[in-house]
């Protein structure tokens, strides 16, 4: 189990409506355990495993406006005899540190935690592993940064599991100009930062019991 806690840092003066609308869009979401809203500007996610997680956050990425910490309490011989309400409470209070007040949008920070009360940081191991977590997330933001609005729309026909051509004759150019704008548009860099966090993510479960 893992929780996202996004924090506004964009310049909307309708801050307050618009994460209202993120919250909902992603209380809609088959991926998503639960949504809670906190405050004016923040929420937080939870999500069941390492796709799911890496799906919001990249969507919270390619959003541009949101500071994102991952938490999440994994190790010590307690952990399977915490029921999961109990789990999730913690996971959530660990995202909620893992965020400062200075942190900029896009930049994600990972925080895993012992189980039971006081938020202690998992030594060795997990404090790498969140390390190698927000540097693969920092990568897909990099690229995603660089992308144009043909860009961004060409990656996200493939996400969504068009193939090439078809994806080409959606966006109503040849195959040949589609792979041409998928590689300006760095979807191999992305796929490799994905594919990064992902397994990192669920290097998480290792550290269990």
């Amino acid at each position: 189990m893992f929780a996202i806690h996004a924090s506004y840092r964009g310049r909307m003066r309708r801050r307050s409506a618009y994460v209202r609308e993120v919250v909902e869009a992603f209380s809609q979401s088959p991926v998503v355990q639960a949504v809670e809203h906190k405050g004016v500007e923040d929420f937080v996610v939870v999500t069941e495993g390492p796709e799911e997680t890496g799906g919001v956050v990249l969507s919270l990425i390619q959003g541009g406006d949101f500071a994102i910490g991952i938490g999440t309490v994994t190790g010590g011989a307690s952990a399977p005899e915490e029921d999961a309400e109990e789990l999730e409470k913690e996971a959530i209070a660990a995202a909620g540190r893992a965020v400062t007040r200075t942190q900029k949008a896009t930049t994600v920070t990972v925080r895993i935690e012992r189980p039971g009360p006081g938020g202690v940081l998992a030594p060795g191991t997990a404090a790498t592993i969140g390390e190698d977590i927000a540097a693969a997330f920092t990568l897909l933001a990099f690229v995603l940064s660089r992308r144009t609005d043909e860009g961004r729309e060409a990656t996200a026909l493939l996400r969504a599991g068009h193939l090439q051509s078809e994806a080409a004759a959606i966006v109503g150019i040849s195959k040949q100009a589609m792979s041409q704008r998928l590689a300006a548009a760095g979807w191999q860099a992305e796929q490799s930062g994905w594919n990064l966090a992902v397994h990192m993510l669920a290097r998480v479960d290792e550290l269990k019991g």
